[in-house]
């Protein structure tokens, strides 16, 4: 995985604040401070999992069985309009 760069500009001060209180306290950088928060609030962990999975998003393990049904409908090709 490759590490991006951010630049994030107009931070209200009382969230400076509490991140550099939380950096302070962790021990950590102020970078690594952010790193975590922005993985605690995406992943709900500090630990980046190896796959990606998104359905947390939605609630559920699986997609929805009627979406399924309707992409495999969407993809019979019908005979008589190929003619």
């Amino acid at each position: 995985m490759s590490n991006i760069q951010y630049t994030i500009r107009n931070i209200p001060s009382p969230v400076d604040k509490v991140i550099r209180k939380r950096s302070k306290q962790t021990g950590k950088s102020f970078n690594q401070t952010v790193v975590d928060l922005l993985s605690l609030q995406t992943f709900g962990t500090t630990e980046i999992p190896d796959k990606f999975n998104f359905d947390w998003l939605y609630n559920q393990n699986t997609l929805d069985d009627n979406f399924d049904k309707a992409i495999k409908d969407m993809s019979q090709i019908d005979e008589k309009l190929w003619k």
